[in-house]
């Protein structure tokens, strides 16, 4: 019995299935060929280098990283270029300025002369502003870390003054570097536009509260609070607390409290009071909290304390101020039903803090008040400075009737105030040594002299005056008083004696110190000489000494003339300083270029090695992979012949 041929249809049916599996393999390699022909990447997934692409794809993130860096650096570099134009040009204009100042001093100069050059002052004062408020890509160049937006201005005509809205640091952008790098001047380095402040002399001392944050105290020892384990030992009985993750002087009070209670609950507390911690022990019970090792934890709160049957008070812990700092819990008195008197050039108006509850509602009211002038905390945070944001005017603070200004430490002028900050800087000018400078004559016929030679301060001027009255014979104070105006600001000189005469004060001889002093005035039968704030707040730049020599052409004022010209020669000198500073930002921002631009080369490369195809090699592959199909086919197509005839063999 002949067997049916089996074996042979089996192995043509495996033949065929090999022939097309390699046919479709061959199919698969060409077409990933052309791919990679086309892209010029060897692998464009995951799955083509599994063991490759944590490397690519970290090399890419690099790369995107460098481009936006690069174009920081193309944007940085604009726009201190733009600046470095800006202020070459400002320069430019001082110069000329201070061109037209010398030409109008001396000999030849008539107030008509001086009145036509007081408009090309104003258009130089102008072109002044223009170049401050310069941009590059929509943004301005000497706004600082909070310039205008697109289109705006961040230094502006403003009461008759320019008010600089800018900020007071530069702008800084991720470059590549360790750091942020500058991209961007300011108007306080490049123009001064802050370069008076009113500083608090007052410490306002916050009071500590249990929700007082750990963040917000200096520490008893100044430096901050490190947080950690401190030990608790109630009479013999020690345990430790972890004071880490503590939020608010509550908080450490709570956890050292509970470990007191775990001990024993009658044995005494530890109490958040005015200045930090009270540790209070029960009658014949020993408490005390002290560092655990080397820690600092219980120094910077000041509790490592010890207390006996009594209440022991920790070191200060320096609460600092903030915006949300509550008024009522200032440790300084202050009054805050009168409010500030703020005169701003022709301005006058009142801060009313009646309402306020916290410091941000002091800083909210000035600022609301849209003079120019701002108030912030200081950079101790311990009291407030005022700022006079606009150049050209000048600033007076005082009392509305009562203590505010006094209580802040905000008046501009005060006892402690130099007579050389007086007119601006120009002082007050006494004669030599023996000699008197002003004369006072009251009601009743009482004459003395005053010598101020040596004399510093406002405050030794009025203790000078007071001598003086006392050495004539005049009861000070009750006849005879110097004092600081209850509304307003400046010397109030009041005479109550009786009598038909003039109350007068003159300069004497050659001196003019009491013109400089505001003090010489015939009042008549009037008890009070007030001076007037003579040591207002000004802030001296560029365009506060463009105005002045404007102002100074106008008036036919050749004193006013010579100063502002010598003050401009200063601001030049600034502003050629700030250019420096911007030529040396520029060129870290060319380094960093440079050394951004090496870094993708070899990142580009390292990326190309690991990830591009070898074109070379590709299509070496293309013509072998075409050959293998075209024998495969060839082959495939002689040895599955499928007819009948070969199927029945």
């Amino acid at each position: 019995m002949s067997s049916f041929p089996v074996s042979s249809r089996t192995s043509t049916l495996a033949a065929s299935d090999l022939t097309l599996a390699q046919i479709q393999r061959t199919q698969r390699d060409l077409l990933e060929n052309q791919r990679q022909t086309s892209s010029g990447l060897a692998i464009s997934r995951p799955s083509d280098a599994a063991d490759k692409v944590g490397a690519v794809l970290q090399l890419e993130q690099s790369l995107s990283r460098a481009d936006q860096q690069e174009r920081a650096l193309q944007n940085g570099l604009g726009a201190l270029d733009t600046a470095d134009v800006a202020l070459a040009e400002s320069a430019q204009i001082l110069r000329e300025a201070t061109t037209v100042a010398s030409s109008q001093i001396g000999v030849g100069s008539d107030a008509e002369t001086r009145e036509a050059e007081s408009l090309v002052v104003d258009a130089q004062l102008e072109g002044l502003l223009e170049l401050a408020n310069r941009q590059f890509a929509d943004l301005s160049v000497f706004g600082g870390d909070d310039g205008a937006a697109p289109g705006e201005k961040v230094f502006e005509s403003f009461l008759g003054g320019v008010r600089y809205l800018g900020g007071t640091d530069d702008l800084f952008a991720p470059v590549g570097a360790l750091d942020p790098e500058e991209i961007t001047g300011n108007g306080v380095d490049a123009y001064g536009a802050f370069s008076t402040r009113v500083e608090g002399t007052i410490d306002l001392d916050p009071a500590a509260t249990a929700d007082t944050r750990i963040a917000e105290i200096a520490g008893a020892q100044g430096l901050g609070v490190r947080l950690g384990s401190v030990q608790v030992t109630v009479d013999a009985t020690t345990v430790s607390v972890d004071l880490l993750g503590s939020d608010t002087l509550g908080d450490v009070a709570d956890r050292i409290n509970n470990a007191i209670d775990g001990i024993d609950p009658a044995a005494g507390s530890l109490a958040v009071s005015a200045d930090g911690f009270t540790l209070t022990a029960a009658a014949g019970r020993t408490i005390s909290v002290a560092d655990v090792g080397v820690g600092q934890t219980a120094g910077d709160l000041g509790v490592g304390l010890s207390a006996t049957g009594a209440s022991v008070s920790g070191d200060d812990v320096g609460v600092k101020l903030s915006r949300t700092t509550a008024l009522a819990d200032l440790g300084a008195a202050v009054d805050l039903t009168s409010g500030l008197s703020l005169t701003q050039g022709a301005v006058t108006v009142t801060a009313d803090f009646s309402a306020a509850t916290t410091v941000e509602d002091l800083l909210n009211e000035v600022a609301g008040l849209n003079i120019g002038v701002r108030l912030e905390i200081n950079e101790d945070r311990t009291g407030l400075n005022l700022i006079n944001e606009v150049s050209g005017l000048s600033l007076s603070i005082g009392e509305n009737g009562g203590t505010t200004a006094t209580d802040l430490g905000l008046r501009s002028l005060d006892r402690t105030t130099l007579l050389s900050d007086y007119r601006n800087g120009k002082g007050v000018s006494a004669t030599e040594a023996g000699l008197s400078d002003i004369a006072i004559t009251l009601h009743d016929g009482t004459a003395f002299e005053v010598d101020l030679f040596g004399l510093q301060t406002v405050g030794e001027v009025e203790t000078a005056i007071e001598a003086a009255a006392a050495t004539a014979g005049v009861a000070v104070p009750g006849s005879f008083d110097v004092s600081f105006a209850a509304t307003g600001n400046g010397l109030t000189v009041t005479d109550n004696t009786a009598g038909a005469g003039d109350f007068v004060v003159t300069n004497v001889g050659q001196s003019t110190a009491g013109d400089e002093l505001g003090l010489t005035q015939n009042v008549g039968a009037a008890a009070t000489i007030d001076s007037g704030d003579q040591a207002q707040v000004r802030n001296d730049n560029a365009f506060t000494h463009l105005i002045d020599l404007r102002d100074a052409l106008r008036n036919n004022d050749e004193s006013g003339i010579t100063l502002a010209g010598e003050n401009l020669v200063q601001d030049t000198d600034r502003l050629v300083e700030s250019r420096a500073r911007i030529a040396i930002q520029s060129q870290r921002l060319e380094d960093q270029q440079t050394r951004l631009a090496d870094r993708v080369i070899t990142e580009q490369t390292m990326l190309s090695n690991l990830r591009d195809a070898d074109l070379t090699e590709v299509l070496t592959e293309f013509s072998r992979l075409q050959l293998q199909l075209q024998a495969s086919l060839q082959a495939g197509s002689q040895n599955l012949q499928l007819t009948l005839l070969n199927f029945l063999r």
